[in-house]
């Protein structure tokens, strides 16, 4: 086994084990399973992942945001919780449009917004900590988060504006991405693919 008591646990090891792990498992299943339903029981495990951290990560949270005068690094634990609910409640969404046979009406529907508004909290966490970790760590740039802001509402106002047609490039995309095993359908909702 790649860990034991003795040896102290490695970031790139827990993610080369989780990796690995994670792709062998998916690929033997996949290549029996149709891609919807891989993609549902990929977002359901997803999920209890997410759980596992809001439960983990939850009580600190709360005793954070409760606090008057919250320590550094509670910025980036309740940034934590945050961004894993947004997790939580985008795959979630995701799993009900599946399995509602993706109406139309549920694409567009305003629930989604607030839970993509939860991450985005949580990444305003994360970027303005102030010196959360180690007094150094990560570096409190207001500048940056501007600017990537301003380079968003930019590129949403090009959008806005232009509406550009994107389906050719992902229909040309879709040979690529598509079902490498070829054991199912993948145009729910859609009808039949091109020819």
């Amino acid at each position: 086994m790649i860990y034991n008591d003795d040896r102290p646990e490695r970031i790139r090891g827990a993610i080369y084990l989780t990796t690995i792990l994670l792709f062998i498992l998916y690929q033997a299943i996949n290549a029996f399973v149709p891609n919807a339903d891989m993609i549902v029981a990929v977002r359901v495990l997803a999920c209890s992942v997410y759980a596992a951290v809001i439960y983990v990560y939850g009580r600190d949270a709360w005793v954070a945001v409760s606090t008057p005068d919250p320590k550094r690094s509670d910025f980036l634990i309740v940034g934590i919780v945050l961004s894993f609910m947004s997790h939580f409640g985008q795959s979630a969404y995701a799993i009900a449009y599946r399995l509602a046979d993706a109406p139309a009406w549920l694409l567009n529907a305003e629930v989604i917004a607030p839970v993509v508004i939860l991450s985005m909290v949580a990444g305003v966490l994360h970027v303005t900590a102030p010196e959360s970790i180690e007094g150094t760590v990560p570096r409190r740039n207001r500048y940056a988060l501007g600017a990537f802001v301003g380079l968003a509402v930019l590129m949403l106002g090009v959008l806005l504006t232009t509406r550009p047609d994107v389906r050719p490039w992902i229909d040309r995309a879709r040979p690529y991405i598509g079902d490498f095993w070829h054991t199912g359908e993948m145009n729910v909702g859609r009808g039949a693919p091109p020819t």
